[in-house]
């Protein structure tokens, strides 16, 4: 059997780009308005997290396998 999945990695990780998601769509304010702004915070920004968590959770994946 292998070591035990380090699952508080993936969950921090998670936590930290959430958190920087919500800081750059305050920053996005003073860049875009209207239509513009609630798109990048509706559509691009969770988009993005989600993308990111998954691409660190298989890399956290591919140390910890081998």
């Amino acid at each position: 059997m292998g070591s035990i999945y380090p699952l508080w990695i993936e969950k921090l990780i998670f936590l930290g780009l959430l958190a920087s998601g919500i800081y750059c769509g305050m920053l996005l304010q003073d860049y875009l308005s209207g239509i513009q702004l609630w798109l990048s915070w509706f559509c691009l920004l969770p988009i993005l997290i989600l993308v990111l968590t998954e691409g660190f959770g298989r890399l956290v994946q591919s140390i910890n396998t081998k």
